[in-house]
Protein backbone atom coordinates (compact mmCIF):
# COMPACT_ATOMS: atom_id res chain seq x y z
CA UNK A 1 0.00 0.00 0.00
CA UNK A 2 1.43 3.40 -0.66
CA UNK A 3 2.22 5.55 2.20
CA UNK A 4 0.51 8.85 2.63
CA UNK A 5 3.79 10.55 1.87
CA UNK A 6 4.09 9.26 -1.60
CA UNK A 7 0.17 9.88 -2.35
CA UNK A 8 0.63 13.13 -1.15
CA UNK A 9 4.08 14.06 -3.16
CA UNK A 10 1.92 13.03 -6.39
CA UNK A 11 -1.01 14.75 -5.85
CA UNK A 12 1.11 18.08 -5.12
CA UNK A 13 2.61 17.45 -8.41
CA UNK A 14 0.07 16.60 -10.38
CA UNK A 15 -2.87 18.80 -8.51
CA UNK A 16 -1.95 22.05 -7.74
CA UNK A 17 -2.29 24.05 -10.88
CA UNK A 18 -5.28 22.66 -11.83
CA UNK A 19 -6.35 23.27 -7.78
CA UNK A 20 -4.98 27.02 -8.07
CA UNK A 21 -6.80 27.94 -11.88
CA UNK A 22 -10.01 26.78 -10.48
CA UNK A 23 -9.35 29.36 -7.00
CA UNK A 24 -8.50 26.58 -4.34
CA UNK A 25 -5.41 26.04 -2.43
CA UNK A 26 -4.35 22.99 -1.82
CA UNK A 27 -2.94 22.84 2.13
CA UNK A 28 -0.20 20.07 2.27
CA UNK A 29 -0.78 19.59 6.14
CA UNK A 30 -4.54 19.59 5.50
CA UNK A 31 -4.14 17.54 2.31
CA UNK A 32 -1.80 14.97 3.71
CA UNK A 33 -4.62 14.22 7.17
CA UNK A 34 -7.48 13.53 4.49
CA UNK A 35 -5.14 11.27 2.23
CA UNK A 36 -4.79 9.30 5.57
CA UNK A 37 -8.51 9.50 6.34
CA UNK A 38 -8.93 8.34 3.13
CA UNK A 39 -6.66 5.18 3.15
CA UNK A 40 -8.34 3.84 5.86
CA UNK A 41 -12.27 3.47 4.09
CA UNK A 42 -10.97 2.96 0.47
CA UNK A 43 -9.53 0.31 -1.55
CA UNK A 44 -6.57 1.80 -3.47
CA UNK A 45 -4.87 0.59 -6.23
CA UNK A 46 -1.10 0.99 -7.58
CA UNK A 47 1.34 1.22 -10.00
CA UNK A 48 4.87 1.35 -9.25
CA UNK A 49 7.99 1.72 -11.88
CA UNK A 50 11.73 1.20 -9.99
CA UNK A 51 9.84 1.07 -6.80
CA UNK A 52 8.88 4.51 -7.32
CA UNK A 53 4.75 5.39 -7.03
CA UNK A 54 3.98 6.55 -10.51
CA UNK A 55 0.08 5.88 -10.05
CA UNK A 56 -2.75 5.37 -8.08
CA UNK A 57 -6.27 5.03 -7.79
CA UNK A 58 -8.19 4.98 -4.47
CA UNK A 59 -12.31 3.99 -4.32
CA UNK A 60 -14.79 3.85 -1.48
CA UNK A 61 -17.70 2.35 -1.31
CA UNK A 62 -21.09 5.48 -0.78
CA UNK A 63 -23.89 2.69 -0.72
CA UNK A 64 -24.42 -0.66 -1.75
CA UNK A 65 -22.49 -1.25 -5.17
CA UNK A 66 -22.29 2.38 -5.90
CA UNK A 67 -18.74 3.72 -5.53
CA UNK A 68 -16.45 7.17 -5.64
CA UNK A 69 -13.37 7.62 -7.18
CA UNK A 70 -11.68 9.62 -4.32
CA UNK A 71 -8.60 9.59 -6.07
CA UNK A 72 -6.79 8.61 -9.52
CA UNK A 73 -3.26 10.24 -10.60
CA UNK A 74 -0.48 9.43 -12.48
CA UNK A 75 2.91 10.66 -12.67
CA UNK A 76 3.13 12.99 -15.56
CA UNK A 77 6.55 11.39 -16.71
CA UNK A 78 4.42 7.63 -16.67
CA UNK A 79 0.69 8.53 -18.47
CA UNK A 80 1.96 5.66 -20.70
CA UNK A 81 -0.96 2.91 -21.94
CA UNK A 82 1.38 0.33 -19.85
CA UNK A 83 0.81 2.43 -16.55
CA UNK A 84 -2.82 3.40 -17.04
CA UNK A 85 -3.99 -0.36 -18.16
CA UNK A 86 -2.23 -1.58 -14.98
CA UNK A 87 -4.21 0.34 -12.99
CA UNK A 88 -7.65 -0.09 -15.08
CA UNK A 89 -6.79 -3.65 -14.20
CA UNK A 90 -6.57 -3.44 -10.48
CA UNK A 91 -9.53 -1.24 -10.52
CA UNK A 92 -10.87 -3.91 -12.49
CA UNK A 93 -10.56 -6.50 -9.61
CA UNK A 94 -11.75 -4.53 -6.73
CA UNK A 95 -14.74 -3.71 -9.03
CA UNK A 96 -14.93 -7.57 -9.23
CA UNK A 97 -14.67 -8.37 -5.82
CA UNK A 98 -16.64 -5.27 -4.15
CA UNK A 99 -19.37 -6.22 -7.05
CA UNK A 100 -19.15 -2.36 -7.73
CA UNK A 101 -21.54 -1.63 -10.76
CA UNK A 102 -21.82 2.04 -10.80
CA UNK A 103 -18.81 4.59 -10.22
CA UNK A 104 -18.75 8.31 -9.52
CA UNK A 105 -15.92 11.24 -9.45
CA UNK A 106 -15.54 14.63 -8.88
CA UNK A 107 -13.37 17.01 -10.95
CA UNK A 108 -12.05 20.29 -11.49
CA UNK A 109 -13.31 21.75 -14.89
CA UNK A 110 -9.73 23.42 -14.97
CA UNK A 111 -8.38 19.62 -14.88
CA UNK A 112 -8.57 19.57 -18.52
CA UNK A 113 -7.09 15.90 -19.18
CA UNK A 114 -8.86 14.47 -16.27
CA UNK A 115 -12.49 15.97 -17.83
CA UNK A 116 -11.42 14.73 -21.31
CA UNK A 117 -9.78 11.08 -19.72
CA UNK A 118 -13.37 10.40 -17.85
CA UNK A 119 -15.13 11.48 -21.18
CA UNK A 120 -12.92 9.12 -22.95
CA UNK A 121 -13.53 5.88 -20.82
CA UNK A 122 -17.18 6.89 -20.75
CA UNK A 123 -18.27 8.78 -17.98
CA UNK A 124 -21.30 11.07 -18.16
CA UNK A 125 -22.11 14.40 -16.09
CA UNK A 126 -24.52 14.63 -13.97
CA UNK A 127 -23.85 17.70 -12.02
CA UNK A 128 -22.17 20.38 -12.22
CA UNK A 129 -21.09 24.19 -10.86
CA UNK A 130 -18.50 27.12 -11.97
CA UNK A 131 -15.95 25.08 -10.69
CA UNK A 132 -16.74 21.47 -11.40
CA UNK A 133 -18.41 18.56 -12.72
CA UNK A 134 -19.86 14.83 -11.10
CA UNK A 135 -19.06 12.29 -13.20
CA UNK A 136 -20.95 9.40 -13.43
CA UNK A 137 -20.59 5.64 -14.97
CA UNK A 138 -22.12 1.79 -14.78
CA UNK A 139 -19.58 -0.37 -14.79
CA UNK A 140 -21.11 -2.14 -17.41
CA UNK A 141 -20.76 0.80 -19.53
CA UNK A 142 -16.69 0.83 -18.64
CA UNK A 143 -16.31 -1.98 -19.48
CA UNK A 144 -17.95 -1.82 -22.68
CA UNK A 145 -16.30 1.13 -23.83
CA UNK A 146 -13.55 -0.03 -26.56
CA UNK A 147 -11.27 2.89 -25.41
CA UNK A 148 -10.67 1.14 -22.70
CA UNK A 149 -9.34 -1.66 -25.11
CA UNK A 150 -7.47 0.48 -26.71
CA UNK A 151 -5.61 1.81 -23.83
CA UNK A 152 -4.27 -1.52 -23.56
CA UNK A 153 -2.53 -2.48 -27.02
CA UNK A 154 -1.76 -5.87 -27.08
CA UNK A 155 -3.39 -7.46 -23.96
CA UNK A 156 -6.79 -7.76 -23.70
CA UNK A 157 -7.33 -5.26 -20.37
CA UNK A 158 -10.19 -3.85 -18.78
CA UNK A 159 -13.72 -5.04 -20.53
CA UNK A 160 -12.59 -8.49 -19.25
CA UNK A 161 -12.36 -7.06 -15.77
CA UNK A 162 -14.69 -4.92 -15.26
CA UNK A 163 -17.24 -7.44 -16.40
CA UNK A 164 -19.53 -8.78 -13.78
Amino acid sequence: MPTVEELLALDLLTLTEHTERAGDHIDPLLHATSIEQSLAISKTCEVRRNGELVAYAMLNQVSGSSWFVRGFNTHPAHRTAPVIRDLLLQVGQVAQQEEITELRSNVYKTNRLSMQFHRRLGFQVTKENAKGVEFFATVKELASNLSIERTSPGKPVAASHLKR
